[in-house]
């Protein structure tokens, strides 16, 4: 769903202006010592979750992809760095679809922390829609590389360095399971990424002692999302009035802790799990 999820250079807050995601209340030092990828980190809620791991004492790989995204991926990591936990973290500007980018990433992470990669977090993405009809080999392909492929051979390259107790969380949507007219290839891709965790927990679980597990936004208040034509948001706006929770689209301070619950010791016995982020739109 457009806007419902992340991207590496899209993401920003509910007036379309990006602003800092704050944490609400002081978050248990939970993470220390530990090292987190988090791609796609610059806006949005890939900064809502480094911020929110950061705070948990994590050091944190912030990737931006694009040039115009590097002011705001530095004040991510001033913001974590005056947050008093003792956090480090870094900027690394690559792309996650190429070989080269991926290194750049895994071998920021290992630099930042103590040689080894805990938490890896898949964010980035594209949400861009299109109707069957003018789907292209070109769009196809973007999509995927950057919704599925690059999840998987990141988290290949990254998995001789991750620990036992290590964390991968990989940001999904609502839209894999709810049928949203110009979403063949996105949803696609989303509902690829939850088989990825079942797939992964359980070749990952009692071999390597690593938990996978997806986190499911429905529609996010992001600067993606208001980039929309306005039809579509217009469309939305039904759906997002009925939502169970409360009658507002989510917010990227409902989706952060979620990801921070599942990169804690606390989630040690959830895994291969799609953890719904959507105030209740789906209930399966």
């Amino acid at each position: 769903m457009t806007g419902a999820n992340e991207t590496s250079t899209t993401n920003g807050n509910t007036n379309g202006h990006t602003t800092m995601p704050t944490t609400e209340s002081p978050r248990p030092l939970n993470l220390t010592g530990k090292t987190a990828i988090v791609t796609g980190s610059a806006r949005g809620i890939g900064a809502g979750i480094a911020l929110e791991l950061g705070s948990r004492g994590a050091n944190i790989v912030v990737n931006f992809t694009s040039e115009s995204s590097r002011s705001n991926a530095e004040k991510i990591v001033s913001k974590i760095e005056s947050l008093a936990t003792g956090a480090k973290a870094v900027t690394v500007h690559a792309s996650v679809v190429d070989k080269v980018g991926q290194q750049a990433l895994i071998d920021a992470a290992l630099k930042l922390g103590s040689g080894h990669i805990d938490i890896l977090v898949h964010n980035a993405g594209n949400g861009d829609d299109r109707y069957l009809t003018d789907i292209t080999e070109e769009f196809y392909d973007m999509q995927m590389d950057i919704n599925l492929k690059a999840p998987i051979f990141l988290t290949q390259l990254a998995l001789p360095h991750i620990p036992r107790g290590g964390r991968v969380i990989i940001v999904s949507s609502v839209s894999a399971r709810m049928g949203v007219p110009q979403q063949t290839v996105y949803a696609a891709s989303k509902a690829a990424t939850e088989a990825l965790a079942r797939v992964w927990a359980t070749e990952l679980g009692q071999s390597r002692g690593i938990t996978v597990n997806c986190v499911n936004p429905g529609p996010v208040a992001t600067d993606m999302y208001y980039a929309s034509d306005q039809s579509f948001i217009d469309a939305l706006k039904p759906m997002i009035d009925s939502t169970p929770a409360e009658a507002r689209i989510g917010e990227v301070r409902d989706i952060a802790p979620l990801v921070g619950f599942l990169a804690s010791e606390e989630s040690r016995w959830v895994t291969g799990s799609v953890v719904s982020a959507s105030g209740g739109l789906l209930f399966f």
